[in-house]
């Protein structure tokens, strides 16, 4: 079986927290979550996979390359990804 490696790619993130605003994640999603903080049932619409995705408090949400949203735990981010120098 052949090995890949993935690319370097750049991306942009945020983590959600009780500390962030809700305008802060709806602004970096272009309004595609849906966020009761009543029930703590958050959501972020990965319109590549056309379909509302659940995360947590503590969870990344990423744009990815093709401008889909998803989440990402935070140990997976933290062990996937890594600040960029601007």
């Amino acid at each position: 079986m052949a090995r890949y490696r993935k690319k370097p790619v750049e991306i942009e993130a945020v983590q959600w927290t009780e500390d962030v605003a809700m305008r802060e994640l709806i602004d970096f999603t272009n309004g595609l979550v849906k966020l009761n903080d009543v029930d703590r049932d958050f959501h972020v619409y990965d319109r590549l996979h056309d379909t509302w995705v659940q995360f947590q408090y503590g969870d990344w949400i990423i744009k990815g390359v093709q401008g889909e949203f998803y989440p990402c735990k935070g140990d997976v981010f933290a062990a996937t990804y890594e600040a960029v120098d601007e």
